[in-house]
């Protein structure tokens, strides 16, 4: 079961969820879960032009979702809570300022559209040039 721990604004617009998706191991153990989220939206200034803009549309939707998970394996029941804001203080010094700097919606945007552009010419068979 997931339940959400926090929703933290950040001064770039975005909304950073924090889910906690625990769950029991074995005897008293736990595997601390925890998801950190959030979804950008596509806006057409991210792009040079309009065709840029509609093509990214029509590969990645209206939204980008950003979404890194940090987990602690073998926790003991009693010390799950210690575990969760340790995990989450960590994210908050290592990754938060990265994910709240102003120019991050796009970078995220952009970036995703990069990789599908990789993806979509990994495989392309080269033109045959035995004529």
């Amino acid at each position: 079961m997931a339940d959400l721990l926090r929703s933290i604004p950040l001064p770039n617009g975005l909304t950073l969820r924090v889910i906690d998706h625990t769950r029991h191991y074995y005897g008293d153990f736990y595997l601390v879960r925890l998801e950190f989220s959030c979804t950008a939206p596509l806006l057409e200034t991210y792009f040079s032009d309009r065709p840029a803009y509609d093509e990214a549309r029509r590969l990645l939707g209206d939204a980008v979702s950003y979404r890194r998970e940090a987990e602690q394996m073998g926790v003991p029941a009693s010390g799950i809570e210690q575990v969760r804001e340790k995990l989450i203080s960590n994210f908050i010094d290592h990754s938060l300022p990265y994910v709240a700097i102003p120019d991050f919606p796009r970078k995220l945007v952009l970036g995703e559209m990069r990789k599908l552009q990789r993806k979509g010419t990994r495989f392309v068979t080269p033109p045959n040039t035995d004529a």
